[in-house]
């Protein structure tokens, strides 16, 4: 007996001990809050809180129907209230016909987009009964009929008008309890009240579970831990899922994940080690590109600044000797000061080694004449200066044109004129 499970999981010790711990408490500390008070407040419940592994994809409108040994609601004590599809006069007919007397009130959908359409009459409404039952043709028309107040105390509930034991089926929904998992990872049902026993509470908790883990997804696979509490309390464990690797679910999910990163890591620390390898190379390579730069040998940054040299001086190179040096021997003066302003700097320091001291041979002069760019450099300008012409023929066009329109103005003046002159003289002669 010690050693008994609640479907093959939960030790029914363990809920034994937190459920007489939590009774005790509660039951002391709702002795002294009624000596305070002269009116009793509502009954603490006790609550069965589940919690799964993994979010669940939607949300449910309808409860759970959870079967319990000892109902939570007593029909004798607390009123019952029906909501259901218009006429309402008919199923009043229904409820008389198969002898139902535990539903204290029926309210029609009429009903409560009329009478009860003010916020103070559905929280009069929801104040007088203790647990409402519904048609589950409606439940999705509700919220908007209803308002957020009615699903968050959690006493509206489905059942089905159209059974033909109706009273068996009202009697079952009367004497069970609701799950309505929610959007997150908590799910709270009210397995007892506290004028129930300890022993009471285990029994129900021992029939409630297996149905509450079968509609949950995955099962037990899926939950993580289970406690019990009351309204404002601690909540006390009884369950929780094991942590080994060999579990699945989110522990081993989180190892495996661990594991991926920890992979990810390692290529990333294989990529930097490849790419400094790669640094340190290309930098062995580049002073032994420098040393031949240094010998004079042709590399590809030599070639890329050679090109880079404009195209005039190797074409005037291939002209013939004698060309090349009487241009050296005999420059216009005209031709001089064009080179300073626009030429290159190979080109500036070819002239600066030209005006040094140190006279080189007259047979290296000459390829150094060679190499001075284009004397034809200011060309352009002569463009700049031919420009004018076409402004000035745009000018004469627009003086003529200016001409022409006075000319007209002029006629036409004289035209009017004349036409008021003969129309004057027609006025005399009349």
């Amino acid at each position: 007996m010690a050693n008994e499970l609640i479907d093959e999981h939960v030790s029914i010790k363990q809920c034994r001990l937190a459920i007489d711990a939590l009774h005790a408490h509660e039951s002391k500390k709702q002795a002294k809050i009624d000596e305070l008070e002269l009116i009793s407040g509502k009954e603490p419940n006790i609550w069965l809180n589940v919690t799964v592994k993994k979010i669940p994809p939607g949300h449910r409108i309808k409860p759970v129907k959870v079967p319990v040994v000892h109902p939570l609601v007593d029909p004798r004590t607390t009123p019952i209230c029906l909501i259901t599809k218009d006429p309402q006069r008919q199923y009043k007919d229904l409820l008389e016909t198969n002898n139902i007397k535990f539903i204290s009130r029926v309210v029609g959908i009429e009903k409560l987009k009329g009478k009860f359409k003010p916020f103070e009459a559905r929280r009069a409404l929801l104040k007088e009964n203790g647990m409402f039952l519904a048609d589950e043709r409606i439940i999705p028309l509700l919220p908007k009929l209803l308002g957020k107040k009615w699903f968050e105390a959690k006493n509206l509930f489905p059942v089905c008008l159209t059974r033909k034991d109706l009273k068996g089926e009202l009697e079952r929904a009367v004497s069970s309890t609701y799950m309505n998992q929610n959007q997150g990872t908590c799910t709270s049902i009210k397995i007892g009240v506290l004028s129930h026993t300890p022993v009471q509470i285990v029994a129900n908790l021992q029939k409630a579970l297996p149905t509450i883990a079968a509609n949950i997804k995955d099962g037990w696979e899926n939950i993580q831990a289970l406690h019990i509490k009351t309204n404002s309390s601690v909540s006390l464990p009884i369950w929780s899922c094991s942590l080994d690797a060999s579990e699945e679910g989110r522990w081993h999910g989180l190892e495996a994940v661990e594991e991926t990163e920890d992979v990810s890591a390692a290529a990333k620390g294989k990529k930097r080690t490849s790419s400094s390898d790669e640094e340190e190379s290309d930098e062995e390579e580049k002073p032994k590109k420098r040393s031949k730069n240094a010998d004079g040998s042709s590399t590809k940054k030599s070639a890329t600044k050679v090109a880079s040299t404009p195209k005039a001086a190797p074409a005037k190179a291939s002209s013939s000797g004698k060309a090349a040096k009487s241009k050296a021997t005999k420059p216009s003066p005209a031709d001089k000061p064009a080179p300073v302003k626009e030429a290159s700097k190979p080109a500036k320091k070819a002239s600066k080694s030209a005006e040094s001291p140190v006279a080189p041979s007259p047979a290296k002069s000459a390829p150094k004449a060679k190499a001075t760019p284009a004397v034809k450099a200011p060309e352009p300008k002569e463009s700049k200066v031919a420009t004018p012409a076409p402004k000035a023929e745009k000018k004469a066009k627009n003086v003529a044109l200016e001409k022409k329109k006075e000319k007209v103005k002029v006629v036409k003046r004289a035209g009017k004129s004349a036409k008021s002159a003969l129309l004057g003289k027609k006025a005399g002669q009349e």
